[in-house]
Parts: C-alpha cells; structure tokens; sequence
C-alpha cells in the first residue's frame, strides 16, 4: 500500500507571506482579469486557505488594489529606468519599446494585467489606470522635450501627443508579443514607432 505523504506548508513571515500573496494575486489577475480574480483564486496559487488570504487583504477590492500596486510600480520603474539618463533620445524610446516585448515573454502576468486594467473605463479602478498613465506621459514627454532642445524635433512638436502615441504604441508592442510576431516584425514596429514619434525619416541614420 503506497502511503500518501501531505506536503507541509511553509510558514513564512508576515512580510514575506503578503509578498507571496500579492504577487499570487497579480498572478490570478492575469489568468482571470481584474473584474473576476477572487480571494479563492489566490489561495489556491498560494497554497493556503481563503480565510488565510482574507486576514491579509480583507475584500477583493483590498486585493486588486494589492496586486494594481505591483503592476503600477514595475510600470514606473521600467519607463523611469529606460526613459531617464543620458542616453540618445531614440536609443531611450527604442530600449524602452523592446523591454516591454521582453517582458511580456518573462513576466507576462504583469503585462497581461497592464493590458485587462488599461480596458476597464466602467470598472472602479479606472481612475487609477488614468493616473498612473498620466505618469508615464510626464515621463515620456521630458524625453520628447530633451529631443526638442537638442534639435531632433521640429519646434512645433506636441510634446504631449507624442508621448501619449508613444505609450500607446507600447501597449501595442506588449499585444504584438503575445499575438507571436517575429522578432525582426516587432523590432520594425518599433523603430517606425520611434521615428514617426520623433519625425525622423527612414533614410536617417540614427543608430548603430
């Protein structure tokens, strides 16, 4: 007769078991969207009871909130990271397009939770999602803006418009990733986005 041996739970600090809920919860976003994703989802991931889920986001909304907070600061970091410093305008907005075709194939949970929240106009935490998304314009318009003073764009460039077609065309890359383009379709979307945002002809040499 085979024995059936019960594997132990690890118990884990406070701390260390919210990280571990949170990033299950962003996890449970991803598979089955912001709108649906419950604690019983999470507690699944996670290996624990619901009540246990519960003592640490008591309501859904306290665990959406949760995981949105993980998926707001990666989405900071990454634009802050690849957008700030001194590197060349196009190298900045080209590094920055191909990271988030990166990450949608190593931390697809997270971008695939970017993508289900930036649709919720009718949901709560759309006002959220606007702000967060004014962030990333302010940070990508002082890239356009540096580009304006070192002479790469024309004087009469909306400073606004063209980041928010850059971010949007970021959004898009992360889609095209999961739709399974090629590398080299993906790496051709990215510098015409780059281009048509700053204005610079194909003929331009820019890079390399």
């Amino acid at each position: 007769m085979t024995t059936k041996i019960k594997a132990r739970r690890t118990r884990l600090l406070p701390g260390e078991r919210r990280a571990q809920l949170t990033h299950c919860a962003v996890a449970a976003l991803a598979e089955h969207g912001v709108a649906r994703a419950t604690h019983s989802h999470v507690a699944e991931r996670a290996g624990v009871s619901v009540s246990a889920v519960h003592s640490y986001f008591r309501t859904r909304d306290d665990l959406v909130s949760a995981a949105l907070g993980e998926v707001e600061a990666y989405l900071l970091e990454i634009v802050s990271d690849s957008l700030g410093g001194s590197r060349p305008v196009y190298d900045a907005l080209v590094l920055l397009a191909t990271r988030f075709a990166q990450d949608a194939r190593e931390k697809p949970d997270v971008i695939k939770v970017w993508l289900d929240w930036s649709t919720g106009v009718r949901a709560d935490v759309w006002p959220r999602y606007l702000a967060v998304l004014d962030r990333l314009h302010e940070m990508a318009q002082k890239v356009f803006a540096r580009g304006k003073r070192e002479g790469l764009l024309a004087d009469g460039l909306n400073l606004r418009a063209a980041a928010r077609l850059y971010i949007g065309g970021g959004h898009t890359v992360a889609l095209m990733q999961f739709a399974g383009v090629s590398r080299r379709e993906l790496d051709a979307f990215i510098d015409q986005l780059v281009r048509c945002d700053l204005g610079i002809g194909m003929d331009v040499k820019v890079h390399g």
